[in-house]
């Protein structure tokens, strides 16, 4: 029963992000079409891409673990605690750009971090499944 209830909730899951994609995408180019994306700290930052690639990186990794890391969700709410931080003060140029490039660079910085991380961990666990198995 529990396997039916987690894979209706990560169906749940996957189709509300689909259909907010959806409904935003159409939204967000409708409004947004006369301007030409910038390649400035704040417009990067503001995409949430950075901050989508480092939620990506730090499920994977934590799907590896044995344990919840507290580690990885204070990594996640540094990220987007200097994001909300650049948006609020998104309009006062200096101060922007300061917690902007602080966001670009927590995500960086972690995304390598869980990469690294997640190489040596699939591998762990790989060498375990084998042990396992024979």
């Amino acid at each position: 029963m529990s396997r039916f209830l987690q894979s209706l909730g990560l169906a749940s899951y996957v189709l509300l992000a689909i259909g907010a994609l959806l409904w935003w995408a159409p939204h967000f180019f409708a409004a947004n079409l006369h301007l030409l994306p910038r390649l400035d700290y704040r417009y990067m930052a503001a995409t949430g891409i950075p901050l989508a690639l480092l939620l990506i990186s730090a499920a994977a990794r934590q799907s590896l673990m044995a344990r919840f890391s507290l580690v990885l969700v204070l990594m996640v709410v540094a990220a987007a605690l200097s994001l909300m931080l650049g948006f609020l003060s998104f309009d006062y140029l200096k101060q922007g750009v300061f917690f902007c490039a602080l966001h670009l660079a927590i995500c960086a910085l972690g995304l390598l971090f869980n990469l690294s991380r997640y190489r040596k961990e699939l591998a762990a666990w790989e060498k375990r499944q084998a042990a396992l198995n024979a």
